[in-house]
Protein backbone atom coordinates (compact mmCIF):
# COMPACT_ATOMS: atom_id res chain seq x y z
CA UNK A 1 0.00 0.00 0.00
CA UNK A 2 2.80 2.64 0.99
CA UNK A 3 5.78 2.46 -1.34
CA UNK A 4 7.78 6.00 0.54
CA UNK A 5 7.53 9.39 0.38
CA UNK A 6 6.55 10.47 -3.14
CA UNK A 7 6.97 14.63 -2.20
CA UNK A 8 7.96 17.14 0.12
CA UNK A 9 6.18 20.50 0.50
CA UNK A 10 7.72 23.52 1.97
CA UNK A 11 5.39 26.60 2.01
CA UNK A 12 6.98 29.63 1.20
CA UNK A 13 6.47 33.58 0.53
CA UNK A 14 8.21 33.52 -2.74
CA UNK A 15 8.30 30.87 -5.08
CA UNK A 16 10.41 31.84 -7.50
CA UNK A 17 13.17 32.66 -4.86
CA UNK A 18 13.02 29.83 -3.07
CA UNK A 19 12.50 27.43 -5.85
CA UNK A 20 16.42 29.22 -7.01
CA UNK A 21 17.81 29.04 -3.65
CA UNK A 22 17.07 25.59 -3.59
CA UNK A 23 18.06 24.86 -6.97
CA UNK A 24 21.37 26.21 -6.21
CA UNK A 25 21.80 24.36 -2.96
CA UNK A 26 20.48 20.83 -4.08
CA UNK A 27 22.15 21.25 -7.14
CA UNK A 28 19.40 20.44 -9.02
CA UNK A 29 17.31 22.46 -11.97
CA UNK A 30 13.49 23.50 -11.13
CA UNK A 31 11.71 21.32 -13.53
CA UNK A 32 8.42 22.79 -13.75
CA UNK A 33 6.67 25.81 -12.18
CA UNK A 34 3.20 26.10 -11.90
CA UNK A 35 1.25 29.11 -12.64
CA UNK A 36 -2.44 30.39 -11.73
CA UNK A 37 -4.14 33.29 -12.35
CA UNK A 38 -0.94 34.99 -13.93
CA UNK A 39 1.02 34.10 -10.48
CA UNK A 40 3.79 31.39 -9.82
CA UNK A 41 1.62 29.10 -7.27
CA UNK A 42 4.46 26.44 -7.09
CA UNK A 43 7.89 25.05 -8.18
CA UNK A 44 9.08 21.18 -8.75
CA UNK A 45 12.58 20.02 -8.03
CA UNK A 46 13.45 16.11 -8.58
CA UNK A 47 16.06 15.32 -5.97
CA UNK A 48 16.74 11.29 -6.52
CA UNK A 49 13.18 10.04 -6.12
CA UNK A 50 11.53 12.73 -4.22
CA UNK A 51 10.07 15.58 -5.40
CA UNK A 52 10.41 19.26 -3.37
CA UNK A 53 7.62 21.52 -3.88
CA UNK A 54 7.08 24.63 -3.19
CA UNK A 55 3.82 26.15 -2.77
CA UNK A 56 3.01 29.33 -2.27
CA UNK A 57 1.89 30.19 1.79
CA UNK A 58 -1.65 30.98 2.03
CA UNK A 59 -3.58 31.03 5.30
CA UNK A 60 -3.97 27.27 6.50
CA UNK A 61 -0.22 26.56 5.44
CA UNK A 62 2.96 28.76 6.14
CA UNK A 63 6.42 28.39 6.59
CA UNK A 64 7.60 27.07 10.09
CA UNK A 65 8.84 24.14 12.35
CA UNK A 66 5.17 22.88 13.71
CA UNK A 67 6.37 19.03 13.47
CA UNK A 68 7.18 17.10 10.44
CA UNK A 69 10.73 17.93 9.13
CA UNK A 70 12.06 16.59 5.97
CA UNK A 71 15.97 15.04 6.56
CA UNK A 72 17.67 14.63 3.31
CA UNK A 73 20.84 12.59 2.88
CA UNK A 74 23.96 14.17 2.76
CA UNK A 75 27.87 12.41 2.04
CA UNK A 76 29.02 14.32 4.27
CA UNK A 77 27.43 16.26 7.25
CA UNK A 78 30.48 18.84 7.90
CA UNK A 79 30.52 19.86 3.70
CA UNK A 80 26.90 19.80 3.84
CA UNK A 81 26.19 22.32 6.67
CA UNK A 82 29.26 24.78 5.36
CA UNK A 83 27.35 24.14 1.30
CA UNK A 84 23.57 25.35 3.45
CA UNK A 85 24.91 28.37 5.06
CA UNK A 86 26.75 29.95 1.98
CA UNK A 87 23.51 29.80 0.78
CA UNK A 88 21.95 31.63 4.09
CA UNK A 89 20.74 28.67 6.00
CA UNK A 90 21.10 29.10 9.76
CA UNK A 91 21.88 26.16 11.62
CA UNK A 92 19.17 25.14 14.18
CA UNK A 93 19.46 22.12 16.12
CA UNK A 94 22.58 19.55 15.96
CA UNK A 95 25.11 18.39 14.16
CA UNK A 96 24.00 15.09 16.70
CA UNK A 97 25.80 11.89 16.59
CA UNK A 98 23.34 8.95 16.04
CA UNK A 99 24.11 5.45 15.29
CA UNK A 100 26.86 4.18 12.81
CA UNK A 101 29.18 7.07 11.94
CA UNK A 102 26.13 9.54 10.74
CA UNK A 103 24.83 12.47 12.05
CA UNK A 104 21.95 14.58 12.31
CA UNK A 105 21.32 18.25 11.86
CA UNK A 106 18.37 20.53 11.54
CA UNK A 107 18.39 24.11 9.32
CA UNK A 108 16.59 27.12 8.93
CA UNK A 109 16.24 27.93 5.22
CA UNK A 110 15.58 31.99 4.27
CA UNK A 111 12.22 31.32 4.23
CA UNK A 112 11.16 29.86 7.82
CA UNK A 113 11.55 26.54 6.75
CA UNK A 114 13.15 24.04 9.03
CA UNK A 115 15.00 21.43 6.80
CA UNK A 116 16.77 18.08 8.03
CA UNK A 117 19.92 16.44 7.04
CA UNK A 118 21.37 13.23 7.57
CA UNK A 119 24.70 11.90 6.61
CA UNK A 120 28.45 10.50 7.37
CA UNK A 121 30.49 11.98 10.25
CA UNK A 122 33.80 11.50 9.50
CA UNK A 123 34.92 15.20 9.11
CA UNK A 124 33.18 16.30 12.71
Amino acid sequence: MFRGIQAVFYFVPDVKAAAEWYSQLLDQPVKHYFELEGKIRGALIQVGEVELFLHLADDKMQPGHAGQVAYWRVDEMKDAIERAQQYGARLYRGPIRIENNQAICQMWDQFGNLFGMQGNTSQL
